[in-house]
C-alpha cells in the first residue's frame, strides 16, 4: 500500500457548513477502513483546508475514494493536491516501503 498526502480547499463557507456532518461521517468511515491514517484542518489559513494522510494501492484508487467524499460529490473541493509519500522516519515508519530504515552510505 502506498501512502499519500491529500490537501484540498473549501472556499465555499455555506457549502462547507451544509456538508461538514456527512463529510465527518465519511472521514470516520475511512478511518475505520484504514484508508485514512490521519486527518484534520489547517490552522491559521485564509481558506479552509483539509489535510489527510491516506493509504491506497495507487493514486487512481486513492482518487476513487476521495471522489466519494460528500464534499467532493457536492462540488465544494477546490485545489486538490495529492502527493505520494514514503515515511522513512518517525511515527509512520512502519508504513514505509522500507520500515527498517534507508540504506545510507557509511
Amino acid at each position: 500500500m502506498a501512502i499519500f498526502f491529500v490537501r484540498f480547499e473549501h472556499p465555499d463557507e455555506a457549502g462547507w457548513q451544509r456538508w461538514v456532518r456527512p463529510h465527518v461521517d465519511w472521514l470516520n468511515e475511512q478511518v475505520s477502513k484504514g484508508t485514512i491514517i490521519a486527518s484534520g484542518p489547517s490552522v491559521g489559513t485564509t481558506v479552509r483546508q483539509g489535510l489527510l494522510v491516506m493509504r491506497a494501492e495507487d493514486e487512481p484508487a486513492l482518487i476513487a475514494v476521495v471522489q466519494t467524499d460528500p464534499f467532493w460529490v457536492n462540488g465544494i473541493v477546490e485545489n486538490l493536491q495529492i502527493t505520494q509519500w514514503d515515511p522513512l522516519f518517525g511515527v509512520f515508519r512502519d508504513l514505509s516501503s522500507n520500515p527498517e530504515g534507508p540504506d545510507l552510505p557509511a
